[in-house]
């Protein structure tokens, strides 16, 4: 999950806030896509062709959740996140393909492979609120072999480059049922954007952030590295779940599936400098039971380079800087000769 809402990330409040409003209100999503009031789930459940008891069950089980409530809310998307309990770590696993999109008119271009892997855990806090501590590690492939590289000749730009994996520590974020920033003296609340939508035994769970800061690369000093002195980015998760399972009080983690999707500038490693275009990222999504599950290939790749990262972080490591590939590229290698 990279919503950056700990206070030590470098996002400009103001845009913070607009990606919020975005994520709230820039496609009606709390308004259009929030349960209707119980007599319309009621008739979602006579749609879905239930028997006479099983809707009065589904009724009952469905008073259990009041969606519109950013509380329950919070704590239903947490418990698909994660797991709400603290000692118990979860892990989500991704793959799919990264795209070169330029231009206005130009053929979007399959470019890598990728898979990964992130390793949550969260704290609930007084407030109602959570602590997300989570871990990212994946590697890319090439796409006519399915085997992951090291090394990549990239045709947008005749490079043959080093392939960086997304290998961050930390990740950590604070959720509220109600997100308060201050905008120049004034306080503004947005209720926590999760969105909902059912259909029959199907519930899907977006949640989506849309930022622009600062490069962590300056063009200055990383001409073939930094995308230019902002840096887009926007992720939207797409989860989908059992309404049996969600609605069971006794699962603290629900199972998901779902699909990933990312718009960035180009990546560090890739030295495409400013040049026009930016990354996409599509990827099918899924919680696993436990590492055991983890296709067995990269699982040796991970103990074999990063094994650290096969480990949710623990609760101390709370206020630690947020680790990005553009941040952790800059820790880890040096700008690249232009010539």
């Amino acid at each position: 999950m990279k919503l950056k809402a700990d206070r030590q990330e470098q996002l400009d409040r103001r845009q913070m806030l607009r990606s919020l409003a975005a994520v709230a209100g820039g496609a009606g999503l709390l308004s259009a896509c929030s349960p209707q009031p119980e007599g319309a789930a009621t008739d979602n459940s006579v749609a879905a062709g239930t028997g006479s008891n099983a809707m009065a069950e589904r009724q009952m089980a469905e008073r259990q959740i009041d969606f519109a409530d950013p509380g329950q809310s919070l704590e239903a998307f947490t418990r698909i996140f994660a797991d709400t309990v603290t000692a118990n770590s979860t892990v989500g696993w991704f793959g799919g393909t990264v795209y070169a999109v330029i231009g206005d008119s130009s053929p979007v271009i399959p470019l890598l492979g990728l898979e990964g892997i992130g390793i949550h855990r969260a704290q609930p806090l007084a407030s109602g609120g959570y602590r997300i501590f989570n871990r990212e590690l994946a590697f890319y492939k090439d796409l006519r072999t399915g085997e992951f590289i090291d090394e990549w000749q990239n045709p947008l730009n005749n490079r043959l480059v080093e392939t960086f994996p997304m290998h961050n520590m930390t990740v950590n974020a604070e959720t509220a049922p109600i997100l308060k920033f201050d905008v120049e003296g004034t306080e503004l609340a947005v209720p926590f954007p999760a969105t909902w939508e059912f259909l029959g035994d199907h519930v899907f769970s977006t949640f989506e952030i849309h930022v622009s800061v600062p490069s962590e690369l300056k063009p200055d000093e990383w001409p073939l590295e930094s995308p230019g002195p902002m840096t887009r980015i926007s992720e939207m998760f797409m989860r989908t779940v059992s309404r049996a399972d969600l609605y069971n009080p006794e699962l603290t983690s629900v199972p998901y599936t779902g699909a990933w999707t990312r718009l960035s500038s180009w990546y560090p490693w890739m030295l495409m400098g400013p040049a026009e275009g930016h990354l996409f990222f599509r990827a099918n999504m899924a919680k696993l039971k436990s590492l055991d599950d983890v296709p067995a290939a990269f699982l040796a790749k991970a103990r074999k380079e990063h094994e650290a990262y096969l480990v949710a972080p623990d609760t101390d490591s709370w206020g630690t800087p947020n680790d990005s590939t553009y941040n952790m590229y800059k820790r880890l290698r040096t700008p690249q000769p232009q010539s």
